[in-house]
């Protein structure tokens, strides 16, 4: 009776494989008691937690910002410290620069060849118009003109990636004093994270001086054991007890170490770059299958060796 159950058993599920839209197989009672089938409602579980897992706080790449010198020189002052927040356009250093005074005498240089371009360019035209001069010498001042304004625009450029505002430009062609003190400037509203210079430090262009971050939002590299791995999913809730911070989950890593990474903000106290900790991600309830929510239930079958 065993073996015939198996095959009856047997049947039906290769009929149901086979077959992706089979029907319902209705058995009476005696089918039900010969194959041992028993049926339970299923009960939905609550959203559960996964606790304890290790984190490490990084600071999205987005919103970590490197301040370097705009020309070689030397480091006169540095004015603020780490861990310090800083305001956009606030001094972070100053500097000496002999290449400044240079790029403003070169600035001072192609602003007059303008003008006498310009003049130039003036004379020719009016002169052309009443037939004195040839059409080749107007056109010979006009391109003398355009090399002459490119050349003002590339140098008035340097001074600015030299930090320098365009009110300290303008003020170089109401005759200002040529300077070489250059201040290094926060791009934007953040905190100092990490020093790399040092007052009396020499430097070349575009050395690192600064890096800030800006902490809000912040991320968490959560390192997931491969057996817990199944309970973290995209878009579940994530607390950190100890900083009072929560977000969610925005993406989950394929490698063999699982890895999830929130999106996360302080309430109270911020986590801290590159601090680790203990954080705790919601388990999304169980699925019920597809029969089971049709039907209210689903079969139970006891294993008969």
């Amino acid at each position: 009776m065993t073996k015939n159950a198996f095959r009856v058993l047997g049947f039906v599920l290769a009929g149901i494989a086979a077959c992706p839209q089979a029907q319902d197989i209705k058995l009476d009672a005696r089918q039900i008691t010969a194959l041992g089938i028993a049926t339970a409602s299923p009960e939905s579980q609550p959203v559960s937690e996964v606790t304890g897992l290790a984190a490490e706080v990084m600071v999205p790449n987005n919103q970590l910002h490197v301040v370097s010198t705009p020309l070689p020189g030397l480091v006169e002052s540095v004015l603020v410290a780490v861990n310090e927040p800083v305001k956009r356009g606030q001094v972070l250093a100053r500097m000496q620069s002999s290449a400044l005074a240079e790029a403003q005498r070169g600035y001072l240089q192609a602003l007059t060849q303008m003008q006498l371009a310009q003049a130039n360019l003036d004379r020719d035209r009016k002169l052309s118009a009443e037939g004195l001069i040839a059409e080749s010498r107007l056109l010979s001042t006009r391109a003398t003109h355009v090399e002459a304004s490119a050349l003002l625009a590339e140098r008035r450029h340097a001074l600015k990636l030299a930090g320098m505002a365009d009110g300290a430009i303008d003020k170089l062609q109401t005759g200002a004093a040529i300077t070489s003190s250059v201040t290094v400037a926060s791009p934007v509203n953040a905190v100092v994270v990490e020093q790399m210079a040092q007052a009396g430090q020499r430097l070349e262009a575009y050395t690192p001086i600064y890096k800030l971050a800006q902490l809000d939002p912040l991320w968490l590299e959560i390192q997931v054991p491969l057996a817990r791995a199944a309970g973290v999913r995209e878009g579940a809730k994530v607390r950190v007890p100890s900083a009072d911070a929560a977000g969610k989950i925005i993406s989950v890593g394929k490698s063999v170490t699982p890895k999830a990474r929130p999106s996360c903000s302080g309430r109270s106290s911020r986590p801290t770059p590159s601090a680790f900790g203990q954080v705790s991600t919601s388990r999304p309830p169980s699925r019920r299958p597809r029969a089971a929510r049709r039907n209210g239930a689903f079969p139970v079958r006891p294993w008969r060796g």
